[in-house]
């Protein structure tokens, strides 16, 4: 899995990757996201910034996003990405296609392989 977190400018802030074994598309969009707001909370200078959080799966988005449960296999994780997103405050997760982001695909690409975890950070 991979991501990338971005400024409003578009200015890369992070990116990291990983493996994560082999699951279906929704879990690692899910675990993605958990992931990209974990980063997000951990760096004080964020707190409070408008950050938009992208993801190309439909169905993560709306799980997330809708009060409901979501996915009962994801229920834990989903849980506690809107209990982040709450504590930031100014986060959403949005709905964008795999196409607008090929960085983000590639590091996913690249977590795939098990070649090492890797989140870098940038300036912020």
């Amino acid at each position: 899995m991979g991501g990338v977190l971005r400024d409003s400018g578009g200015k890369v802030l992070c990116f990291f990757c990983w493996y994560l074994g082999i699951h279906d598309a929704n879990t690692v969009e899910v675990h993605t996201i958990h992931k990209a707001c974990s980063l997000c909370c951990t760096k004080e200078e964020l707190k409070g910034r408008k950050i938009t959080i992208v993801s190309d799966s439909k169905v993560a988005v709306s799980w997330i996003n809708n009060a409901g449960i979501g996915s009962l296999k994801h229920i834990d994780f989903i849980f506690d990405i809107r209990g982040m997103l709450n504590e930031m405050g100014n986060t959403v997760v949005v709905f964008n296609s795999r196409a607008s982001n090929s960085f983000a695909d590639m590091l996913a690409k690249r977590g795939s392989t098990r070649t090492g975890d890797v989140v870098e950070w940038g300036g912020s």
